[in-house]
């Protein structure tokens, strides 16, 4: 069965301001088909529009973009993260074999910008999959190695142009979720990619 959660619940739990947690669900979510300012229905969310305004809120407070810019990454990588299980499963997940998937413990997401002449903006994402990070000994330091294999989300434009390598963004991706699912008490197991 799935909970659902009101504005002020999510507000509490997360530790966002109900204010801000409103105007950036205004943003990033369609609007409430049973509300409305004077419909007297308060708005209930399931998980995944709750992820989905706490990960749009986390790259407009801490990461910068803009709202705009954040719906954008919303719209391009929308599919990416339902096929790798970042949103809710109310069956619950099953841990068949998902390939070289089924190592990855982890998901770092690089957003960069790519430079138009016309002045809009244009993301290219390259995806990290850690698969392990080990402590190591060599020629008596103590170092890290990591096993992981990054993949691009999309390729960009059809011809190259330019892109401003200055500015990468990081978006720890398993860690935003883990962090909102225990925050709201959810089942981990419900999300397949934290199998």
């Amino acid at each position: 069965m799935i909970k659902f959660f009101t504005n002020r619940e999510l507000s509490d739990k997360l530790g966002i301001k109900l204010a801000k947690w409103k105007r950036w669900s205004r943003e990033f979510l369609p609007p409430d088909p049973l509300g409305g300012m004077q419909s007297g229905y308060a708005r209930q969310y399931n998980p995944d529009q709750a992820f989905t305004v706490f990960l749009g809120g986390h790259l407009v407070a801490d990461l910068k973009f803009s709202i705009p810019e954040a719906n954008q990454i919303f719209q391009d990588l929308n599919k990416w993260l339902s096929d790798k299980g970042f949103f809710f499963d109310l069956r619950g997940h099953s841990v068949s074999d998902k390939g070289m998937e089924a190592l990855i413990k982890k998901y770092i997401l690089f957003i960069r910008r790519e430079k138009r002449p016309d002045k809009r903006f244009k993301f290219i994402y390259t995806v990290r999959g850690i698969i392990s990070n080990e402590p190591v000994q060599h020629k008596g330091f103590e170092m890290v190695k990591k096993l992981y294999v990054e993949t691009s989300v999309n390729q960009g434009s059809e011809k190259p142009s330019e892109m401003d390598m200055n500015v990468v963004k990081t978006l720890y991706l398993t860690g935003i979720l883990t962090d909102f699912i225990d925050a709201m008490g959810l089942d981990r197991m419900r999300y397949s990619v934290l199998s």
